[in-house]
């Protein structure tokens, strides 16, 4: 049998419906026309460090361009492992100084990664325009690519 939904992977399953947006994008069923303009749009107003407002050639920017979609993934799982090891971390000293018999260990767990939530929200002014800064140096740089 040609279809055997049984053994079918998740993967099978992205892959599939990747490649049918893939098509339907490619034959004007689906317009990337407000993606296109939110790029515009953020690459218009930069903001942060003064390195996001330099001025970028066309061979610097097919080299951001590719080295973003390439380093994209391994910094997003750098920074995964990251926030696991000081949640590990916070939530051993945690457990160490206020562990009662009977407490699951998932509510230091989950104590922890809120409170890395709240320090994330309360110091959103401190790292909010750098990375603004930086997704509009990534954004010119992709206009200018594709030019």
């Amino acid at each position: 049998m040609f279809w055997n939904f049984d053994r079918t992977r998740w993967s099978h399953w992205v892959l599939l419906v990747l490649v049918v947006i893939f098509l339907m994008s490619y034959f004007g069923v689906v317009s990337w026309g407000k993606i296109g303009d939110a790029i515009e749009s953020l690459a218009e107003h930069p903001r942060g460090a003064q390195i996001f407002y330099a001025k970028i050639d066309r061979s610097d920017a097919i080299f951001m361009v590719f080295m973003f979609l390439l380093l994209t993934p391994l910094a997003l799982i750098a920074i995964g492992t990251l926030i696991a090891f000081i949640g590990a971390v916070l939530t051993g000293f945690l457990e160490a100084m206020y562990h009662r018999s009977g407490m699951p260990d998932w509510i230091s767990t989950l104590s922890v990664y809120l409170l890395l939530a709240v320090v994330a929200l309360l110091t959103y002014s401190v790292w909010s325009p750098h990375a603004v800064g930086l997704a509009s140096l990534i954004a010119r740089s992709m206009i200018a690519a594709s030019r």
